[in-house]
């Protein structure tokens, strides 16, 4: 199931490389398809960030949106800036900014990496704050 999980989200991550990395408005529906269908991927690493940030069993939240998605190359045979990590398939993962809107309307930012053996997502770090400009939950 594991490798399943990992074959879909790293589809979903190629095509969604393709779209804006800003949300906005004017999304084509089949791009914001590809995209709810990632975040159904990712829904039980957002949910165990958000219970452990808010020390809460079940986060309630309105409506998540992927804001960017960054491919990292983990080691470079060129140049002295090597950094030998656990990533898997050619030394590549992926740091993904998702943003959300609380029941309560509080915006947080999570952000995620796979930079493990495993390639599964972790919480990197977070941040509360003012929705961006164009994020809407519609």
């Amino acid at each position: 199931m594991k490798k399943r999980l990992y074959r879909a989200a790293i589809c979903a991550l190629l095509i969604l490389t393709m779209i804006r990395s800003q949300a906005s408005a004017d999304v084509v529906p089949r791009d914001r398809v590809l995209e709810e269908a990632f975040l159904q991927q990712l829904h039980p690493i957002i949910q165990s960030s958000l219970n452990s940030i808010y020390n809460e069993k079940y986060s309630q939240v309105r409506c998540t949106r992927v804001m960017s998605i960054h491919e990292r190359i983990t080691i470079s045979k060129h140049g002295v800036e090597t950094k030998p990590v656990d990533a898997i398939h050619g030394a590549k993962y992926f740091e993904i900014r998702v943003g959300l809107v609380r029941k309560n309307d509080e915006y947080v930012e999570l952000r995620l990496k796979n930079d493990t053996a495993s390639a599964q997502y972790y919480l990197v770090n977070y941040s509360k704050g003012d929705r961006p400009q164009g994020f809407s939950c519609s």
